[in-house]
């Protein structure tokens, strides 16, 4: 945590955001700059600055995000201001406020759970949604989607059934009638005198 007092901004990983570095850079007093994407695993920053008032640290794409860091950099005085007030700034926001948090949580369950009770379930009404899809683009095509043919018949020869099958390069059919020597791998005599111990 003492390195914190090294910095003065904090840039946000991308596209994966931070979440315990950026309440601990914020918490220390360092403003961080994010940038918002498509899917939760970018947007944690952005929750996070939002919830805590520093809504105008969100980029929306590379370029803005260069754009904060660069500006918030060249105001010494803004940045100086915004340090000193920041830890005060974040424990008075909803991101630190616990015990609210949970009423909301718990909350949301009661509702979640009430919804349920009346057969309210929407993960339960997107499938049949979906399904009832599903069979009217199967009534509507005349042709299956799939069409299947007959299995290929393999024949092999009777004399010798695996003589010509391969697999990965290797012959699975039988070998030749000649003897193999013991110290023969995969068909190459290996010269079991000659290197021993030697350097070339």
């Amino acid at each position: 945590m003492q390195a914190y007092a090294l910095m003065d901004i904090s840039l946000d990983t991308f596209p994966y955001a931070g979440t315990t570095t950026t309440c601990e850079s914020l918490y220390m007093g360092v403003p961080c700059v994010t940038m918002g994407g498509s899917i939760h695993a970018h947007n944690v920053g952005v929750s996070l600055l939002k919830t805590v008032g520093l809504g105008h640290l969100v980029a929306k794409d590379e370029d803005e995000y260069v754009q904060s860091a660069l500006q918030l950099a060249s105001d010494v005085t803004a940045l100086s201001n915004l340090r000193m007030s920041l830890r005060d700034l974040m424990s008075k926001s909803p991101l630190c406020n616990g015990s609210k948090f949970t009423v909301g949580l718990e909350s949301t369950y009661r509702d979640m759970w009430k919804r349920y009770c009346k057969d309210d379930v929407p993960s339960l009404t997107r499938m049949e949604a979906l399904q009832q899809q599903q069979q009217q683009q199967h009534v509507a095509s005349e042709e299956p989607a799939v069409k299947f043919s007959e299995p290929a018949k393999l024949t092999m020869p009777r004399e010798n059934p695996l003589g010509s099958i391969k697999a990965n390069g290797f012959n699975l059919g039988t070998h030749s009638a000649k003897k193999l020597f013991p110290s023969e791998e995969n068909g190459v005599v290996a010269n079991q005198s000659s290197s021993i111990g030697k350097l070339s």
